[in-house]
């Protein structure tokens, strides 16, 4: 949902699109590696600047490894986060001219764990892509496209500015892709899984409505659970789908391994099982890559009854 418009909200937009345009112009004639070290430089810049965002992800990762890393290790963590975020967000506006050529260009080789998403595939009950604010999500999406291998829906959030909305809803399905909105009603990816099309799902974000209690970093963290509810109705394979620096300008994609759930007779049970899988998966991958994750989320904000109204953030 937008936020509240206000008598200069129409200003802030074109001013904002103004400079995204100027960016954009600014990176689409780089080299791929000439793009990646000014946005590893920039990122380090950005870093040097004491902010909310700043504080929040200092915050989560000080839950998430307490005493077993080094505050210079912390650090090191979170440089390295904002770097790879500005290189990732650098690229998707690079993205925006000749996008299939340019996607092959990121693309360090081909993607790995094809074999599994094409089994998934053949089961035709559909596929969900388990992921998270990881690597480069977008762009990860958009190579998927191209493949043919099925269709995908990715679930996004409609972002507050129209003018950046277009122009990043053309990159999105650039390469066939049809988005789903967070706003949009269930029915939606129902149709799209029993069509034997995947949904990509990033679950490592706070839900603050509908949303079950699991461990995230030994800690409760509010998670939407309707991965698990879908795929226990429907039957569609839950496949995780992440991305990699290769510290060369380019990027590793790979799929899986499907995250295998059983059926114990109790269902209230089983969600909450298969829920606490695909979050647990996740923490794996931030645990071995903390680099990869954009940390600056407040993902433990939403509070089970039981902590009396503690707050983190």
């Amino acid at each position: 949902m937008s936020k509240k418009r206000g008598p200069l909200t129409p200003l802030r937009h074109a001013f904002e699109y103004g400079l995204f345009q100027l960016i954009s112009a600014l990176v689409r004639p780089l080299h791929p590696l000439t793009l990646d070290r000014w946005a590893r430089k920039l990122g380090s810049l950005l870093n040097s600047i004491p902010g909310k965002r700043k504080q929040i992800a200092r915050i989560n990762i000080d839950l998430a490894f307490g005493d077993s890393k080094t505050h210079n290790e912390k650090e090191a963590i979170l440089e390295r986060s904002t770097q790879n975020l500005v290189a990732a967000a650098l690229q998707c506006l690079w993205l925006q001219s000749d996008t299939q050529y340019r996607a092959k260009q990121l693309l360090e080789e081909d993607p790995k764990g094809l074999d599994a998403l094409k089994k998934c595939l053949d089961r035709g009950k559909g596929v969900f892509f388990l992921s998270a604010h990881f690597g480069n999500w977008e762009f990860m999406a958009i190579n998927h496209g191209y493949m043919g291998l099925g269709k995908l829906h990715p679930i996004v959030r409609r972002l507050d500015n129209p003018l950046l909305e277009s122009v990043t809803e053309k990159l999105r399905t650039a390469s066939g892709n049809e988005l789903f909105y967070r706003e949009d009603p269930p029915l939606r990816i129902v149709r799209a899984l029993k069509n034997n099309h995947c949904v990509g799902v990033m679950m490592d974000q706070n839900t603050a409505k509908g949303g079950v209690f699991v461990d995230f970093f030994g800690r409760k963290a509010a998670t939407a659970r309707s991965v698990a509810l879908l795929s226990y109705k429907i039957g569609a394979a839950i496949l995780p789908l992440f991305s990699y620096p290769t510290g060369r300008g380019t990027w590793r994609i790979e799929y899986g391994p499907e995250i295998h759930l059983e059926k114990t007779g109790d269902k209230e049970a089983d969600l909450l099982t298969w829920t606490q899988a695909c979050e647990s998966f996740i923490e794996e991958k931030v645990r071995l890559h903390p680099e990869c994750w954009m940390w600056a989320h407040r993902r433990w904000k939403t509070r089970p009854p039981e902590e009396g109204g503690a707050k983190i953030y």
